[in-house]
């Protein structure tokens, strides 16, 4: 048998998965980048220097990314229990682990208990006649 997994904690206002995805960004400024450098070489280089992506644009062109990591930043701060400290969260997870053993313990106890009531309610029954108990 298993058990539902547990609904996702809601993340915090302006905390999207778009707010922390800089990858996308990252990599399209520096195919830009790269572009015009390898076009540096070609005779197209005089052109190519004014097109967004020259290394003399790339601190303006990152700004956007820089601020959209400061608010993620900011916004992860406010998460709960973000200024645990790893010890923490490590005897928390023990904890919960030694909570889950006891727990199966039990239900193996449980288990065992209700088979062997199971086994002694067949056999009353066949000494007693199959009798229909309302």
């Amino acid at each position: 048998m298993t058990t539902p997994a547990a609904p996702p904690i809601p993340l915090l206002d302006g905390l999207t998965p778009d707010s922390v995805d800089t990858l996308t960004e990252l990599t399209t400024l520096l195919t830009k980048l790269r572009a015009t450098q390898a076009a540096a070489g070609s005779t197209q280089a005089a052109s190519q220097a004014a097109r967004p992506g020259s290394v003399k644009e790339l601190p303006a062109a990152t700004d956007s990314l820089k601020h959209k990591l400061q608010r993620a930043r900011a916004a992860t701060r406010q998460l709960p229990d973000i200024s645990r400290t790893i010890a923490q969260q490590e005897a928390e997870i023990e904890e919960l682990e030694a909570r889950r053993r006891t727990q199966l313990r039990e239900l193996a106890r449980i288990r065992g208990e209700g088979l062997q009531f199971s086994i002694g309610e067949q056999s009353r029954g066949e000494y007693d006649g199959e009798r229909m108990v309302e």
